[in-house]
């Protein structure tokens, strides 16, 4: 986690930043040698396979004045638990001193964006999220229901959660600092605002923090995103932090800082269609902090300690960009991924899949 003194300091640079590209002092091509790295721009934009996987976020700029909005609609599958990098049966999580656990949860997420791009080299964007989450749980039939510290829910046989409503916002901003011989580099910079409700409860007691529907605190998300192109391909990589600037959030917790670093490769099959393979990983420090109010004790998913991890996934993807008629320059694009490794912290549910479906259209 970050002090405050670092955050100070990180809201520093943030303001000095904002304020010289504000005034349109600050211009990649007077810091970095113009002639080296913006003379030649041959990356073509336009190509259907010129976007990432639909899965990726902030992965391309624009170019000055143009607009783009975005639709994204994701559906991630959590199956069961696993101790590390072993599944477990539901047996064997009540064998590690918990009377409930987790069958399964489903995670879909409505994202809508919007890029804006008020130079060649400075693109703006933002997203807004609407979440709804539903988990099955199980109880142990033979087990007290005190769990972990005596602190039960109460519950027998298999019951459920859910949440939904509006999940945090994203603001931020993408740098060009090189574009030539059909490659691009950009700096991401985004900032999350705590928007979404971290205090969702059932009968008067939290719900497990996976549960909450945004991470309930400022959190800052550094990146740099490379992109290449040639006749019959296109490929990138991005890297990407997540480092939270408070150390806990209205409800007394915050979700670990984290690294999610992904590379791509794309193959257009014509001039309106592209296919797409993909590797996504991730890692998760545990969550800090506890709840501040009344809350369960009895699953693997009300303890801190049971969040975060590494997590490898492969995905197959595929881009459609209209070529005439009403839809010219629409894109429609999918992409569905399966983990190939989890070693998980503590007792953590498993992942099982995710799909994202997206459009995308410029002006």
């Amino acid at each position: 986690m970050f002090t405050i003194s670092n955050t100070i300091k990180l809201a520093a640079v943030v303001s000095a930043f904002s304020s010289l590209a504000v005034a349109g002092d600050y211009n990649p091509k007077a810091v970095i040698d113009s002639k080296s790295v913006f003379e030649v721009s041959d990356y073509d934009s336009h190509r259907v396979d010129a976007h990432a996987p639909i899965g990726v976020m902030g992965d391309h700029t624009h170019e000055a004045g143009e607009v783009m909005l975005s639709y994204r609609y994701m559906t991630m599958k959590m199956d069961g638990h696993r101790a590390g990098r072993e599944e477990l049966t539901n047996h064997q999580v009540y064998n590690f001193g918990y009377s409930v656990a987790a069958e399964e949860m489903n995670m879909d997420m409505h994202m809508i964006g919007m890029m804006y791009a008020p130079t060649d080299w400075l693109t703006l964007m933002t997203m807004v999220n609407f979440v709804q989450m539903n988990m099955t749980m199980t109880s142990n039939p033979h087990a007290a229901h005190g769990g972990h510290g005596g602190h039960g829910g109460g519950h027998t046989g298999t019951f459920g959660h859910s949440s939904e409503g509006l999940g945090d916002i994203t603001v931020g901003g993408l740098v060009k600092v090189y574009d030539r011989n059909r490659q691009r580099v950009h700096l991401n910079l985004g900032f999350v605002l705590p928007t979404a409700e971290v205090d969702k409860k059932m009968g008067g007691s939290f719900l497990p923090y996976g549960m909450q529907l945004g991470s309930g605190t400022f959190d800052f998300k550094p990146g740099i995103t490379y992109l290449g192109q040639s006749d019959r391909l296109s490929w990138g990589a991005q890297v990407m932090g997540t480092i939270r600037l408070e150390d806990e959030n209205e409800s007394g917790f915050a979700f670990g800082d984290g690294v999610n670093a992904t590379t791509w490769v794309a193959h257009p099959l014509s001039d309106a269609l592209s296919i797409s393979g993909r590797l996504n990983y991730s890692y998760f420090e545990a969550l800090e902090g506890h709840y501040n109010g009344p809350h369960g004790h009895s699953a693997p998913n009300h303890l801190q300690a049971n969040y975060g991890g590494h997590t490898l996934e492969a995905g197959v993807g595929l881009n459609y960009l209209f070529q005439g008629g009403l839809l010219q320059g629409h894109r429609l694009a999918l992409e569905v991924l399966t983990p190939l490794y989890q070693d998980l912290n503590g007792v953590g549910m498993n992942r099982d899949y995710s799909v994202v479906l997206g459009w995308q259209k410029s002006f």
